[in-house]
């Protein structure tokens, strides 16, 4: 856990402590580098096993989409992946992506599968990138489905006569 406090010079001290770790800290000028600093030291010395794609997906979008018009969707797309990874994101291997993959599109559209892959292959990058957590990207090398091509629907004339209909009504 982070403790930052504002010293009598006008720097910011930053101080993390971790169960079972000794405790680190760092005067840096501003607050905001005093805070990324902790953010990076904690990600940094935490065992990643603790880490699973609903927790990190929880991290992820409240970090990042907070706000946006895709939040709710994406949090949808962390519990669907949670319930068919629950383990430690280091336990996932290729071999579950495919095997979930597989059995995803018996159900559900390319295009859906697709999206859930790519979002969490989204989420190991971001974890690698920002939260240095040192894990490999089980998806490099999993091919995604390929996306379906839009349907071009032409009216009849029979259709047209009976929405004109309608909407005169």
């Amino acid at each position: 856990m982070a403790t930052i406090r504002q010293l009598s010079s006008g720097n910011w001290n930053a101080q993390v402590r971790i169960k079972g770790k000794p405790a680190q800290s760092k005067t840096l000028p501003t607050q905001e580098a005093a805070q990324q600093w902790a953010k990076q030291l904690e990600a940094i010395t935490k065992e990643h096993k603790t880490h699973t794609i609903y927790s990190l997906g929880m991290s992820y979008c409240e970090s990042r989409l907070k706000g946006k018009g895709s939040h709710v969707h994406a949090l949808q797309l962390v519990e669907q992946l949670s319930l068919s990874f629950p383990q430690p994101l280091q336990d996932i291997t290729p071999q579950q992506i495919n095997d979930f993959k597989l059995r995803r599109l018996q159900t559900v559209k390319p295009a859906t599968c697709r999206t859930q892959l790519a979002f969490m292959s989204r989420l190991f990058r971001w974890a690698k990138r920002e939260l240095l957590i040192d894990i490999t990207n089980p998806l490099a090398d999993i091919a995604l489905p390929q996306a379906s091509k839009a349907s071009d629907k032409v009216v009849s004339q029979g259709e047209l006569m009976l929405l004109l209909k309608q909407l005169t009504e």
